[in-house]
């Protein structure tokens, strides 16, 4: 449920970034990370699809951020 209006592509609702997509997809999305690991989660659910990725990147990795793309690349693939 939205708490709150980042921009006109995303919102949050208790602490999970709900993103429209230009494409008109909406997701439900977060991401984690520290000294060890880097994770990301993101969930289609009108396609009731949903994908994690769990690595052993360090969230201080300057390429940490690839995993994000990588889930939702991985996602809309699934659809």
């Amino acid at each position: 449920q939205k708490t709150f209006t980042v921009n006109d592509y995303m919102d949050m609702g208790l602490g999970w970034h709900l993103i429209k997509a230009k494409s008109g997809a909406n997701y439900v999305w977060h991401n984690g990370g520290t000294g060890g690991y880097s994770s990301s989660m993101a969930l289609d659910i009108e396609n009731k699809i949903g994908l994690i990725i769990l690595s052993n990147v360090s969230a201080f990795n300057s390429k940490s951020g690839a995993i994000d793309g990588l889930c939702f690349g991985l996602l809309k693939n699934m659809e």
